[in-house]
């Protein structure tokens, strides 16, 4: 820890950073997910995440035959890209979301395609040659320096997130993107105790790929059949990879992951064949998706963060991140936590809608609201412990269970009669125990 010069030439610890507020910078729609989706989630679950996007994706590749049709038309498909943003935002538990162009009214910035590198040392993409003016990475930079930092000057972040200075893998509009954030976070009135870079260290890297292609139940096409392919042991690298030495913090996201991969699947015209894969013991990856160019590229259940210099002390950051995540974030329920927690789902859902249709006609009406509540309050519950599938199980369980004792009864049972009251309830069940808790923001929800 770098110390901090005090009066009489002693040294004392940089003072503790709070994280109330951070913000992400993302070069295009479904940046904001492919490098660091799952910390993203992690951190708007626990405080205010504004996220500031800088082009809407407009050159972007299209995956699925079906989707061809939208590079005809940029604008077309630019709001096509928009709104798979919007459902990824929602995956991830963002509301606060800007794209640069719109912050002064300036004209529209776009995107500025991109075209493969050869020989370079890195995996690396180089600017399109046909790029134009209103380009990201060709406009004069100075209106989206100034517009980012007004963004900083209204947020006031604590923490500031972005690419590293290669962009990720090179694409002009990353390294603009990383360009642009570093000056409006140097000029901006506020100034953010903390920036941070998204990396990913080597040896979690390789390992990530030896993992991936020890598998056999990888998918061998993509959407439109076309083969997929793994990455080469020993291969080049991008520039997001950096030696383990360079990184900072590295922060367990294994909880958000289905998140992550909600997200994932929300920009289909981006991503193909996102798979999650569930173990007990932590392995070097937790899943693996594709891109338009059919490479397979591992899901890790780690986010890296390599501090910005002249941006704070990695002390610092580690100890601000770590008493807003927690540590452990990772839960070790193993194998049999998720199964056994969708029986017991199954089985609270039974139980709780047998008491309630036992005692709905206690002192009307104050038996049928609480029996009500407690459906309710059971399908909360049961979301907290697997998320939506719980949640449904809940529900489903529940509502069945109303029904069998409403019409199997034997010997005239008169639990639930053809009264109001009765009818109250028997309809009334289905959503109390499945739609009021499915309507709850998935941000409140720790497993969401």
């Amino acid at each position: 820890m770098t110390p901090l010069p005090v009066a009489g030439g002693e040294a004392a610890p940089a003072p503790e950073v709070e994280i109330r507020r951070v913000l992400v910078v993302a070069p295009h729609p479904d940046d904001e997910t492919l490098t660091a989706g799952a910390l993203v989630a992690a951190l708007a679950s626990r405080c205010q995440v504004t996220l500031v996007t800088c082009t809407r994706g407009e050159r972007g590749e299209m995956i699925g035959s079906d989707l061809a049709h939208l590079l005809e038309d940029p604008a077309e498909l630019a709001g096509y890209r928009v709104g798979e943003l919007e459902r990824a935002l929602t995956a991830l538990g963002v509301v606060d979301h800007l794209f640069l162009d719109t912050l002064d009214g300036g004209p529209r910035l776009v995107d500025s395609g991109m075209r493969w590198e050869e020989g370079a040392p890195l995996i690396r993409a180089a600017p399109s040659p046909d790029a134009g003016p209103d380009a990201f990475s060709v406009a004069a930079p100075e209106r989206a320096v100034a517009a980012l930092a007004g963004v900083i000057d209204r947020v006031q972040p604590d923490l500031v997130l972005l690419d590293e200075p290669g962009g990720g893998y090179g694409h002009p509009d990353h390294r603009r993107t990383h360009e642009v954030t570093m000056a409006a976070a140097a000029t901006a009135t506020h100034r953010p105790a903390l920036v941070a870079w998204v990396v990913r260290p080597e040896s979690a890297v390789r390992a990530a790929q030896q993992w991936l292609r020890s598998r056999s139940d990888l998918p061998s096409a993509g959407v439109d059949g076309a083969a997929l392919s793994l990455p080469e042991p020993e291969g080049l690298l991008p520039s997001i990879v950096v030696p383990d030495s360079q990184v900072d913090v590295e922060i367990d996201v294994t909880q958000q992951l289905p998140r992550l991969f909600d997200a994932l699947r929300a920009h289909r015209s981006q991503v193909q064949v996102p798979q999650l894969v569930t173990h007990g013991e932590r392995e070097p990856a937790a899943g693996w998706y594709a891109l338009s160019n059919g490479l397979l590229q591992p899901i890790h259940s780690s986010a890296w963060l390599r501090l910005a210099p002249g941006w704070g002390d990695p002390d610092q950051l580690r100890s601000a991140v770590g008493r807003l995540l927690g540590s452990p974030q990772r839960v070790e329920g193993g194998r049999w936590f998720r199964p056994t927690m969708i029986v017991f789902s199954l089985v609270l859902g039974a139980m709780v809608a047998a008491v309630g249709t036992t005692f709905h006609r206690v002192q009307p009406p104050w038996g049928l609201l609480a029996a009500f509540a407690a459906l309710a309050a059971g399908g909360v519950l049961a979301r907290t412990f697997v998320d939506r599938v719980g949640q449904v199980g809940f529900g489903v369980a529940a509502v069945v269970m109303v029904f069998v004792m409403t019409y199997v009864r034997p010997g005239g049972d008169v639990l639930v009669t053809g009264e109001p009251i009765g009818l109250a309830w028997l309809i009334g069940s289905i959503p109390a125990a499945l739609l009021l808790p499915a309507l709850l923001p998935r941000r409140w929800f720790a497993e969401s």
